[in-house]
């Protein structure tokens, strides 16, 4: 389904740059890991020594990647997911009702995350400045927890992106 085609050029031009700098940023979270672990390497069978305290700051751009790349997954629809009723549904009409259930379903559970991301992220500012951080280069924890709301903020967003284009859309669009 193309969800551009329902969206408003503005808001359509919007949606491809987020897509757009999320792709982007994958591309370099991709690339900084595996220049350091390339570097991790160099480092331990070369010189044997270690890089220090990579895990730490590693593990935040791994949340980033993998929340943003959820992201883009919901928006692209190539998400894991277990749709075997597509395959069983053949009337138009059926199958878009069964996508429209689907897809406010995603985006109530997605919302449902959102809302304890948000909870989540109380909490963590709550307990400033006891805040807690990493051991060794003391990065807080709040930031790969606001890579989870970002993430599930996005998710919901591109959810409701698709629910709007899904009853939008006639039958003949909808079928999957």
């Amino acid at each position: 389904m193309n969800v551009h085609a329902t969206l408003s050029p503005n808001v359509s031009r919007l949606v491809s740059r987020m897509i757009t700098v999320k792709s982007w940023f994958a591309v370099i979270a991709c690339l900084i890991m595996a220049v350091t672990f390339f570097f991790v390497v160099i480092f331990r069978y070369l010189f044997d020594a270690d890089l220090f305290a990579y895990e730490e700051w590693l593990l935040i751009i791994c949340f980033w990647l993998y929340f943003m790349g959820s992201a883009i997954g919901t928006f692209e629809g190539s998400h894991v997911n277990a749709d075997l009723l597509s395959y069983v549904i053949n009337d138009p009409k059926k199958a878009h009702i069964r996508a429209i259930l689907v897809t406010a379903i995603e985006l109530i559970v997605t919302l449902a995350l959102v809302y304890w991301a948000v909870l989540m992220l109380i909490d963590e500012i709550s307990s400033y400045p006891r805040w807690r951080t990493t051991i060794a280069l003391r990065i807080p924890f709040f930031v790969p927890r606001l890579a989870i709301l970002v993430g599930f903020g996005f998710m919901a967003f591109y959810s409701a992106l698709h629910l709007y284009a899904r009853i939008r859309t006639g039958p003949e669009e909808a079928t999957p």
